[in-house]
C-alpha cells in the first residue's frame, strides 16, 4: 500500500490534488484489488501422485529387510524404512509373463488364457485397459524402460503407453567377458568380470531411468514411470565389486534342505530345465556342492547389483525433489528356488516359488516402516494403486484393492491366496493345471486333467509343522507332502478350494 501511494504522489506530484485525494484514490484502488483477487476461482483438487513401478525379475524375497541373512542390499532396506513391507505377496503363476499379465490385467491367467510366456492377452481381451493404461486415460504420461509385461518384443503392448516401450537399446548384452560371445542366447551361467556398472543391461537402464525422472521433472504434470530390471534372472553375471561383497562359503546348502520334497507326486516338478541350458551346467541339472554354491553365489550378487541400480533410480527421485508425491512400488515378478529341494528356477506351486517381495511407499503413508503379514496376491495390485491414486479401476477385475493395508498394517487381507501351473509348459491349451491355496499356515495343491476336471494328484503342507516344512535363511521351504496322513485337514483344505475356484475361476475349454 506504501508503494502504492509513492507511486500515485510521483504520478500525479504535478498535479494540484491534495495528499488526502491521493489517498482516496489508493484505498479505492486496493479494495477494487481485493475484490478481483476475492472472485478468482482458487484450485483445491490435490496434486496427483506420480507413479514409480519398479519390477525386478526372478527375486525372491532374498533382501536385508525381509530377514535372508545372505543378502546384501543396502537400498531396499533402507527404503523399506520408509514403506510398508508385504510379508505375504504371492504371485499367480510362477513365470515371468503369466505373473507380470495377471499384475499388469488384474485378471488371473484362466482368464486372459496367459499361460505361458508366449500367449498374449489381447488375443482374448483386446480392449481390456492394463495398469499403466487405466492412467494413461486419466492423464498421466505413461513410460516403460526395461522388462514390465515381457522380455520378448512381440509380447509388448504399445496401447499402455504415451511413448514406445524401451526393452532394451541397440548394445545391451548379457555378457561382456569375450569367452561368452558365442552366438548361442545361453553360454556360461554366470559370469565375474571387473567392470564399471553400465557394462550390463540393468546399469544402463538406471542411468536410462534417472535421466527420464530427470525430464519428467522438467516437463511437469502426473507420470507413471516403470522401471523393469533384468536381474537376478539367468545368467547370473554382474560386475565383480558384487561378487565381493559376499563369502563363497556362506552359500553351501545343509544336507537336508538339499533333499527333494518327500512324498511328493512328480507333476508338482517343473519338466523344463532353464538352469540345465547353460554351458557347463548339467541337462538335469543335478548340481554338485561346488557348482550350486558357485551359482548360489552369483544369484546374490546380482542382487546386490539390483538393489545399487535401484538406489540410483531412488536418489534421483529425492534429489529432483519428486519423492514426496510419488507413489513407488518395488516388486519381484516370482520367487525362485537356489538348489533347496534339489530345484532350481521356478514354475511349480511351492512357497519358494510363488512368495515374492512387495514394499509400497505412498505420501503420507500410516506407520511407515511396518509390516504386514497380511495374505495379499498380486493381482491385487492394480486396484490397489488405481484406488490410492484416486482413479476408478474396471469393474471386471479380479483383483481387490489392500489400500485398508497401507492405512493400517494389521488390517486384513485374504483369507486364501491362489496360486497355479500348468503341464507341460507349453504355449497350447494345457494338459494338466495345479491349483494352490496358501492359507495362513498351510498349503493345498489339486493338480487335475484340463478337460475331464479330474483330480491326478493332491498335496498338503502345514507350515507350522517342523515335518512339514522348514525355515532356511528366511524362506519356508516343504519338507514332505502329507495329503495322505491327514485327511481331516486335507477335506477342510479341499472344501476350501472348491468354494474358491468356483467364485473365482472361469474355465476355458477352446
Amino acid at each position: 500500500m506504501n508503494r502504492l501511494f509513492g507511486e500515485l504522489v510521483k504520478r500525479f506530484g504535478g498535479c494540484q490534488m491534495s495528499r488526502s485525494k491521493v489517498l482516496t484514490i489508493c484505498m479505492a484502488f486496493a479494495c477494487f484489488a481485493d475484490a478481483t483477487v476475492a472472485q478468482t476461482p482458487v484450485s483445491t483438487e490435490p496434486e496427483r501422485p506420480n507413479i514409480l513401478f519398479i519390477a525386478i525379475d526372478d527375486l525372491r524375497p532374498a533382501l536385508g529387510c525381509y530377514g535372508d541373512p545372505l543378502a546384501k542390499s543396502p537400498n531396499i532396506d533402507q527404503f523399506a524404512k520408509s514403506a510398508r513391507r508385504f510379508n505375504r505377496a504371492y504371485v499367480q503363476q510362477a513365470v515371468c509373463g503369466p505373473s507380470r499379465t495377471s499384475l499388469l490385467t488384474g485378471l488371473l491367467p484362466d482368464h486372459t488364457r496367459v499361460w505361458h510366456n508366449r500367449n498374449r492377452f489381447r488375443e482374448t481381451h483386446p480392449d481390456h485397459v492394463t495398469l499403466p493404461q487405466l492412467f494413461k486415460q486419466d492423464g498421466y504420461r505413461t513410460l516403460g524402460f526395461g522388462k514390465i509385461f515381457s522380455g520378448n518384443e512381440k509380447e509388448l503392448d504399445p496401447v499402455s503407453w504415451s511413448e514406445p516401450e524401451t526393452l532394451k537399446r541397440k548394445g545391451w548384452k548379457n555378457y561382456v567377458l569375450p569367452h561368452n560371445q558365442g552366438k548361442e542366447k545361453k553360454q556360461a551361467a554366470y559370469e565375474v568380470a571387473d567392470v564399471a556398472d553400465d557394462a550390463y543391461p540393468d546399469g544402463k537402464l538406471a542411468d536410462v531411468a534417472v535421466k527420464t525422472l530427470e525430464n519428467l521433472k522438467k516437463d511437469g504434470g502426473p507420470f507413471f514411470l516403470a522401471v523393469g530390471f533384468f536381474k537376478p534372472h539367468l545368467p547370473f553375471n554382474a560386475p565383480k565389486k558384487y561378487w565381493d561383497l559376499h563369502d563363497r562359503a556362506a552359500f553351501e546348502l545343509p544336507e537336508g534342505i538339499r533333499e527333494p520334497v518327500r512324498l511328493s507326486p512328480k507333476i508338482a516338478l517343473h519338466s523344463h530345465r532353464e538352469l540345465g541350458g547353460y554351458k557347463g551346467v548339467p541337462k538335469d541339472e543335478d548340481l554338485d556342492v561346488e557348482q550350486s554354491r558357485q551359482l548360489r553365489h552369483g544369484y546374490y550378487a546380482c542382487v546386490s547389483y539390483v538393489d545399487a541400480q535401484v538406489g540410483k533410480v531412488l536418489g534421483a527421485l529425492k534429489r529432483l525433489g519428486l519423492e514426496q508425491n510419488t507413489i513407488v512400488v518395488i516388486w519381484g515378478d516370482h520367487g525362485f528356488a537356489l538348489g533347496e529341494t534339489n530345484r532350481w528356477c521356478k514354475a511349480t506351486n511351492f512357497e519358494l516359488d510363488t512368495r515374492v517381495p512387495l514394499l509400497i511407499r505412498t505420501p503420507n503413508l500410516a506407520q511407515p516402516g511396518s509390516a504386514t503379514d497380511s495374505l495379499v496376491e498380486m493381482v491385487d495390485l492394480y486396484p490397489t494403486l488405481a484406488a490410492v491414486a484416486g482413479l476408478g479401476a474396471p469393474a471386471d477385475l479380479d483383483g481387490r484393492s489392500f489400500s485398508p493395508i497401507l492405512k493400517d498394517p494389521q488390517a486384513p487381507g485374504r483369507d486364501t491366496v491362489l496360486s497355479q501351473f500348468n503341464r507341460p509348459w507349453t504355449s497350447t491349451t494345457p494338459e494338466v493345471m495345479g491349483y494352490s491355496i496358501r492359507t495362513e499356515n498351510a498349503r493345498y495343491t489339486r493338480w487335475i486333467d484340463w478337460q475331464s476336471r479330474e483330480t491326478i494328484a493332491e498335496e498338503l503342507y502345514d507350515y507350522s509343522g517342523p515335518q512339514n516344512a522348514t525355515l532356511h535363511a528366511g524362506h519356508l521351504i516343504e519338507q514332505q507332502n502329507i495329503a495322505a496322513s491327514h485327511p481331516d485337514l486335507l477335506q477342510r483344505m479341499n472344501d476350501q478350494m472348491d468354494g474358491l475356484l468356483a467364485s473365482r475361476r472361469k474355465v476355458a475349454r477352446e
